[in-house]
């Protein structure tokens, strides 16, 4: 049990996190070390344990599964993070494994999957169902055609242009039909997934998109 790496689950929901160290402890694929019900637990675990990798249920809050990502992946970047959803935006997901998840697996898979899952981890790959595959080229290509390295959907697209325009929230929302939390809620989105911290740093990646866009088509 010695090469075994170690696994911390997290998961609000602690019927789930016991389910799953079950089959963890079944099959030996890894040595379950600590268990989190939100991302701050599971950052905290992830200093004083240090395990070789984190099963994380992308719903998770406190804060959320993106977030608690990015600061894990801060506090110990050799940490393998495998993620799980059951209705996550591809957009969200498409932009984890690009910055070096895992592997992703939907929360409805079975138990034997997620057995599989932590064992390609543990070899070096990625595992991502194949069912999911043909949704990740596309918004690949998409993101290579349009420049936009980001990951951001469509609608994130719209908000970051009316947002580096000067609109302000209610305009936004007036302007797209769509109500101002759900603004909000996509405003959040764009900056986590860009690092931004600022109108400013919004503009500098609106110019870098634009930029990109145009060298793709000439």
């Amino acid at each position: 049990m010695t090469d075994v790496p170690k696994l911390i689950i997290v998961d609000e929901h602690e019927i789930v996190r016991d389910g799953i160290a079950s089959l963890i402890a079944e099959s030996e694929c890894a040595r379950v070390v600590g268990t989190a019900s939100d991302g701050y637990t599971a950052i905290k675990h992830c200093r004083s344990l240090e395990p070789d990798m984190v099963l994380m249920d992308l719903g998770i809050i406190r804060p959320s599964g993106m977030e608690t990502f990015r600061k894990i992946r801060s506090v110990r970047p050799e940490t393998k993070i495998v993620i799980y959803s059951s209705d996550s935006e591809k957009t969200d997901i498409f932009s984890l494994l690009a910055a070096s998840a895992a592997g992703f697996i939907p929360k409805q898979a079975k138990g034997s999957d997620f057995v599989n899952a932590i064992r390609c981890a543990s070899l070096g790959y990625v595992c991502i169902p194949s069912e999911f595959m043909e949704e990740f080229s596309a918004l690949r290509k998409n993101a290579t055609k349009t420049g936009n390295v980001y990951g951001l959907s469509l609608r994130e697209m719209e908000i970051l242009e009316a947002c580096v325009s000067g609109a302000r929230t209610k305009e936004i929302a007036d302007r797209l039909d769509i109500s101002v939390r759900t603004v909000e809620t996509h405003r959040n989105s764009i900056y986590r997934k860009t690092s931004c911290h600022s109108i400013s740093d919004l503009i500098e990646v609106a110019a870098r998109l634009q930029i990109v866009e145009e060298q793709v088509l000439n």
